[in-house]
């Protein structure tokens, strides 16, 4: 994948309005990782969390479709991994949802 694939169609505005929007599901994240293509985050079982989620997971594979959203529910809570294809595809998604989970995970792999 080449850079100019990682393409999003969000505005300036748009764009902040949505990371605002992860950074609030940010507090629910019981840990994180980095895998192969992306991240896998972990998030505890809140009540209402499972369509907050499901929500900007739609929203996201609109306008980032060269990332891959996958979601797993269980009593302990909801399991999502967002990758991509190619090394540019990885660095991209952990490089945007980095805010997301800083100090769930190291920042030393967010760019491995």
């Amino acid at each position: 994948m080449q850079d100019n694939d990682l393409v999003c169609t969000l505005t300036a505005a748009d764009s902040r309005d949505r990371e605002t929007a992860w950074l609030k599901l940010g507090s629910y994240i019981k840990a994180s990782a980095a895998i192969s293509g992306g991240l896998s985050v972990s998030f505890a079982p809140i009540r209402g969390l499972r369509d907050s989620l499901t929500e900007l997971v739609r929203l996201e594979a609109e306008c980032c479709a060269w990332m891959a959203f996958a979601t797993w529910e269980s009593p302990d809570g909801i399991r999502l991994s967002i990758t991509a294809n190619g090394e540019d595809g990885e660095r991209g998604v952990r490089e945007t949802f980095a805010p997301l989970v800083r100090g769930t995970l190291p920042d030393a792999r967010l760019t491995t």
